[in-house]
């Protein structure tokens, strides 16, 4: 484990990958810029010894029904490489322009719950709702329940791209959220249906706490974005690794709106899942060989290795979904 040091204590951050040296586990639809496999989410159900793996689908603009994030699929695997599609909707089943990446977590050995962001028809805002099932192959998405809007929080546009972690009973939910510019209308925000696209917000990570996974309370932002430099558009944390002292997080940043779909990753540590130090100020830890985006990575500790899965550019402009490997 590499070593830093914070004004706090001394964390023994998880290793990081190489992403050149990732396996394709999920492949695009098409071979061009706007085509994409990725925003996954990894949960290994150690009763039935699987892996089971959400992900996200998009095609470019201008294709209707299927264009943007139009279907999310969850896949099952015995070797966490291999995966067979056992799950999924298309956006047409939320009335929605969009779906982006969701939280799949194992709450017992009768209960999973699959927390879905996605593009409320509503009001054109992203929002989270929670579907529960009794396998991960077996969500009614007709039953999902309101979890976290644009209204329940203080100078919010919209949430999305939850990642939950259970800890000392309770359930913590992360998840970006568009924070409009003073400059900025909110009708005009939201006329495409995708304010992170617009440059009209900026998109820092909040935390909600709930007692029960389905009743969440705003408690701050936990990962804001920089007043300046790499990271001023964007800072969404994708996933917390355990270690011997405190906990390692990976998170997107992004400069500018003309980032917004090619992020790339950076460090923070907390010792308490609530406060956060950034570790890369200057500039991001993981990009492609020629610059592009890694992004939301989910990461699991197995068989003695921290298996990241993770969302990769392409030389020819797709993105697809790799996993990579790490020794501990």
């Amino acid at each position: 484990m590499q070593q830093t040091q914070t004004h706090q204590a001394t964390v023994n951050l998880a290793p990081l990958f190489n992403p050149e040296e990732g396996k394709t586990v999920i492949s695009p639809l098409g071979n061009e810029t706007g085509f994409w496999a990725g925003a996954p989410t990894v949960l290994f159900d150690e009763k039935d010894e699987t892996f089971y793996l959400y992900y996200r689908l998009r095609n470019p603009r201008g294709l209707g029904e299927n264009e943007r994030g139009f279907e999310v699929r969850i896949a099952s695997s015995k070797d966490g490489e291999n995966f067979t599609d056992v799950w999924s909707v298309h956006k047409r089943e939320l009335d929605s322009s969009s779906i982006e990446r969701s939280a799949l977590v194992k709450v017992n050995d009768d209960l999973y719950r699959l927390y879905i962001s996605y593009v409320d028809p509503a009001d054109n805002r992203w929002r989270i709702d929670v579907v529960e099932a009794k396998t991960p192959s077996s969500f009614q998405v007709e039953n999902r329940k309101k979890v976290l809007t644009a209204r329940d929080l203080p100078q919010s546009e919209g949430v999305k791209d939850p990642y939950i972690v259970k800890h000392e009973d309770k359930y913590y939910m992360y998840f970006v959220y568009a924070k409009g510019l003073k400059t900025a209308a909110s009708e005009e925000m939201h006329q495409t249906g995708d304010v992170h696209n617009t440059g009209l917000a900026v998109a820092p990570t909040g935390l909600a706490i709930s007692e029960d996974g389905i009743d969440f309370k705003w408690v701050d932002t936990v990962i804001p974005v920089s007043d300046a430099g790499w990271d001023q558009y964007q800072s969404r944390l994708t996933t917390i690794i355990p270690t011997q002292h405190g906990y390692t997080v990976l998170w997107d940043g992004s400069v500018g709106v003309e980032q917004n779909y090619e992020e790339k990753v950076a460090q923070a540590v907390t010792f308490d899942l609530r406060t956060f130090a950034k570790l890369n100020v200057e500039g991001p830890v993981l990009e492609t060989a020629t610059g592009k985006a890694v992004r939301y990575v989910d990461a699991i500790v197995h068989e003695g290795a921290v298996w990241y899965y993770y969302e990769y550019t392409r030389e020819d402009g797709a993105h697809e979904l790799r996993l990579c490997k790490v020794k501990i």
